[in-house]
C-alpha cells in the first residue's frame, strides 16, 4: 500500500504534468491575430502599380528598403530603386536638376500610425510625414494578408497619378 505522502506526491506530479501538457496545447492552439502577424521589420520583394491596364515598377524589379510596423501602432517605410545616381558635387544640397529628379522619382519614405481591422483585413494608416507631401496628415486604407514570412499590402491609392499599389514584403529575421 502507498503511504499518504506517496499519494500526495503522485497527485502533485500528475497535476504538474497536466499543467505542462495544457500549456503546450494552449500555446499551439493560440493563433496570432493579423495585427500580431504584421508587427515586425520587413524588406521589399516587389512593388508595382497597376494603372490603366499597365504594370509600372517605380522602384524597378529589385527594390531596396525597409518597412517597420511597431506593436505600439507606429510605422515607417522607405523604398528606393536598387541603385540611385550619386551626386557629382558630393553634396545633396547642391544636386543638379537631373540628380534631384532621379532621387525623387526613385525613392519614397513616409511614417505615421497604423491600425488593423481584423474582420476586414484592412490596415488604416495615418501619414505624419512623407517625401510625397501631398499625403501629410492624410488617412488611407490598405488590404493586408500575411502568409508565412510574407506580407502583401494592396493600396487603392498611389503617388504616381492613380492606380493601385501592390507591395510584397518579406519578414527580416
Amino acid at each position: 500500500m502507498r503511504s499518504e505522502t506517496d499519494n500526495k506526491a503522485m497527485r502533485l506530479v500528475a497535476a504538474f504534468a497536466l499543467c505542462i501538457v495544457s500549456t503546450l496545447f494552449t500555446g499551439a492552439a493560440h493563433a496570432q491575430s493579423l495585427r500580431e502577424q504584421v508587427v515586425g521589420t520587413w524588406s521589399p520583394v516587389s512593388q508595382y502599380v497597376e494603372q490603366d491596364g499597365k504594370r509600372l515598377e517605380p522602384f524597378g524589379n529589385d527594390p531596396k528598403g525597409i518597412v517597420v510596423y511597431q506593436a505600439d501602432g507606429h510605422f515607417v517605410l522607405y523604398l528606393q530603386k536598387a541603385s540611385l545616381p550619386r551626386f557629382a558635387s558630393d553634396n545633396r544640397l547642391t544636386g543638379t536638376a537631373e540628380e534631384n529628379k532621379a532621387i525623387v522619382q526613385g525613392s519614397i519614405a513616409y511614417f505615421g500610425r497604423y491600425s488593423i481591422d481584423e474582420n476586414s483585413a484592412q490596415m488604416r494608416v495615418h501619414y505624419d510625414g512623407s517625401t510625397f507631401p501631398n499625403w501629410d496628415g492624410e488617412d488611407q486604407v490598405r488590404l493586408v494578408a500575411v502568409s508565412n514570412d510574407q506580407l502583401r499590402v494592396t493600396s487603392p491609392t498611389s503617388a504616381v497619378g492613380g492606380g493601385s499599389v501592390h507591395l510584397v514584403l518579406r519578414r527580416l529575421k
